[in-house]
């Protein structure tokens, strides 16, 4: 979800010459705060401050630096003050609401930009802010009504379109929401960089194309499916322009002419157009009922996986199922705080399930828990790192079962047909899991949902979904029949 940037502020000319003093070190520190001498803004603001107390544009200003240093506190109190000392200072109610926002203190959010609202009705700015808070909320119908008044007010308008797009791909309206995520800002960025034609959903036929990494990891080894689909649509060749990590695994994917790492040097001259990787669906006319979904579209080196076999990832004599976990994403992703696990005792409920061998698959952040897990929590390391994506790969052939919060090493394993479940936080969830479904359309019959409550005492925890979890790996645990069949569609 995309928030304006919050409104820079300037006071009205003063005479009194203490107060004038304050206005030339509030409109210094404008000016350092702009050429991004942030320390040196905040000593201005605050000698402006001490001049004059009650000088709101000054504790506006002031917050935003604070909230730049991660000093949420203090910079709500500072918009707080600023709103105290003049209430129609619109800027302060806008950084206000949208630091609330952030924090997800929504009803007080929501009051500070019907405040803003009623300053200033004419900026969509603060409509497609409430609108994407409200989209969080999942007032969706109310979410819907604020984005479609930023548009009317601004119909170029492209943070509020971006964020009704959201809404609509998380609906299932794909055809629109798509549609809407053309407006994103960072296509225009590879356009410069590359020179190219930019696809535009037209005849294929005897021309090159090539894809432009625009998303994360696990965006790319989703999307990598609708290579082979490319080449059918006529495509002489397709390359795809990504992320080093998988330039391995990937190249080896169905249809794939060339995989070129961010970090080689190329010229784009070689390919006759390109497209940005996350356009790919809106450009092949995706819809719900529709999306190339072939299991698996991906394969594992079968020397890499037999290695990983033989270092005791092999079906044992007992037959226990082998479940890898993954419970933590990158700690730079917007959302991390909500979709990753506060740490692997949260899945101490799986312990207790009988006849299960256990496998860390956390990378990065939280992998060291996995060497040292807390005591009851039977878990296995790995006997040396993941190392680049071909290598993961080897390691999820292994498995019967991966369990991971929403990071690519969900898609790693539904790209490779294995079963996966995958722990849903509820706010500000990915759109391509849909709303309130427990199977999904990308990976059908390998993948199951589990989501955190909406609503209720539960709304937004994490103990009733891991106690689903293995409430359910029991079940599977004591089957008969294979983990690769088991029902995926059940609402949980």
């Amino acid at each position: 979800m995309t928030l304006a940037t919050p409104t820079l502020s300037r006071p009205a000319a003063l005479t009194d010459d203490r107060i004038g003093q304050a206005q030339s070190a509030f409109l210094l520190g404008v000016q350092q705060q702009a050429d991004g001498d942030q320390r040196a803004a905040q000593m201005s603001f605050r000698r402006a401050l001490v001049l004059q107390p009650d000088l709101a544009e000054a504790w506006s200003n002031l917050g935003l630096l604070l909230e730049d240093d991660g000093l949420m506190d203090e910079a709500a109190a500072c918009y707080q003050k600023a709103v105290r000392c003049d209430a129609t200072l619109y800027a302060a109610h806008l950084n206000l609401a949208t630091l609330q926002a952030q924090r997800q203190q929504f009803d007080a959010a929501e009051a500070s930009y019907r405040r803003a609202i009623a300053l200033r009705p004419d900026d969509p700015a603060v409509w497609s802010n409430l609108g994407a808070m409200l989209t969080c909320m999942r007032r969706e119908d109310d979410a819907q009504a604020c984005l479609a008044q930023a548009l009317r007010l601004d119909p170029g308008y492209d943070k509020a379109r971006f964020n009704l797009g959201y809404l609509w791909m998380r609906q299932g309206r794909w055809a629109e929401g798509f549609l809407c995520n053309e407006g994103r800002d960072f296509p225009a960025v590879l356009q410069g960089k590359l020179g190219l034609t930019r696809w535009s959903g037209d005849s294929l036929a005897g021309r090159s194309l090539l894809i432009a990494t625009d998303a994360a990891h696990g965006d790319l080894v989703h999307m990598v499916r609708y290579v082979p689909l490319l080449k059918a649509m006529g495509a002489s060749r397709v390359a795809i322009w990504g992320h080093p990590a998988l330039k391995t695994w990937l190249s080896t994917a169905e249809g794939l002419d060339r995989y070129i790492a961010f970090d080689e040097a190329f010229a784009p001259t070689q390919w006759d157009c390109w497209a940005p990787l996350m356009s790919l669906p809106f450009l092949c006319s995706s819809t719900v009922d529709a999306v190339p979904a072939g299991l698996p579209y991906l394969q594992a080196d079968p020397q890499w996986a037999a290695r990983r076999a033989a270092q005791g990832m092999a079906r044992g004599a007992d037959g226990a199922l082998r479940v890898g976990l993954v419970w933590r994403g990158n700690p730079l992703h917007e959302n991390d705080a909500q979709r990753s696990l506060p740490s692997l005792a949260a899945l101490a409920p799986l312990w207790r399930v009988p006849g299960v061998r256990f496998f860390s698959l956390q990378s990065g952040a939280g992998s060291e828990a996995a060497l040292h897990p807390p005591a009851g929590q039977p878990l296995e390391a790995l006997a040396e790192p993941l190392g680049d994506f071909a290598q993961t790969a080897a390691v999820v052939a292994n498995l019967d079962l991966l369990i991971g919060v929403d990071t690519s090493m969900v898609h790693v394993a539904g790209a490779l047909g294995k079963p996966v479940w995958v722990l849903l936080s509820d706010y500000k969830t990915d759109w391509r899991w849909l709303n309130q479904r427990a199977d999904s359309p990308w990976y059908p019959g390998v993948m199951r949902l589990f989501r955190q409550d909406a609503h209720g005492p539960q709304a937004g925890q994490w103990v009733p979904v891991i106690e689903r979890v293995a409430q359910a790996l029991g079940v599977l645990a004591g089957a008969e029949a294979p983990p690769a069949v088991q029902d995926a569609s059940k609402v949980n």
